[in-house]
């Protein structure tokens, strides 16, 4: 659409609009490395931890189970053994464990009120390094007319967005990475906070 990030300043800087607000609308993204396979990558990282594992019921469960020095599962759906519990209407009943590492996998896309979730995990676990991981924004598609999107989520996040949501929650951002795709168009993103 625009062949130049100046050509988009001097969109967003119409008539009407402050620099404040071309300000506010563009970020640098930083150059991020990219994994090919998110669920290898996570499972290299919970290698000898003890782990909790928020969102287990998907198919990157067993694999992190199987490396961990020890697991502790959590998911709304019923079935397995993990702990049932539904993070969205009841973060503050989140358990107080002791784990080397949190993994958030594929959960913040799926909250209608991620910033309790998020509030309440850092109370619970202040110092405890989080992987979060969601699905990129600037992977949507439409496709003939349809939206190629999961029904369960509620949101789409972006680099900058996702650094927001974390930063008002009190995390800083120690590793980010793009999964499954090339930068900027990449499936997802992953995110290392504490």
């Amino acid at each position: 659409m625009f062949d130049s990030i100046a050509a988009l300043r001097d969109h967003l800087a119409a008539p009407g609009r402050s620099l404040e607000y071309v300000a506010k609308m563009l970020h640098e993204v930083p150059d991020l490395p990219v994994v090919a396979d998110r669920a290898r990558y996570l499972v290299e990282k919970v290698k000898g931890k003890a782990v909790l594992d928020i969102g287990c019921a998907g198919p990157l469960s067993p694999h992190l189970r199987a490396v961990a020095t020890r697991y502790h599962g959590i998911d709304k759906q019923e079935g397995g053994d993990w702990l049932h519990l539904d993070v969205d209407a009841a973060p503050q009943d989140l358990p107080t464990l002791v784990v080397d590492l949190v993994i958030a996998g594929e959960l913040l896309e799926h909250l209608a009120n991620p910033g309790t979730f998020l509030a309440q995990l850092r109370a619970k676990y202040p110092a405890t390094p989080v992987y979060f991981t969601v699905p990129h924004a600037g992977a949507y598609r439409v496709q003939n007319d349809c939206e190629i999107v999961n029904r369960d989520h509620v949101a789409w996040y972006s680099y900058t967005t996702l650094k927001t949501l974390l930063t008002r929650h009190g995390y800083v951002i120690h590793e980010a990475r793009w999964y499954n795709g090339e930068p900027h168009k990449a499936e997802g993103l992953i995110v290392l906070a504490v």
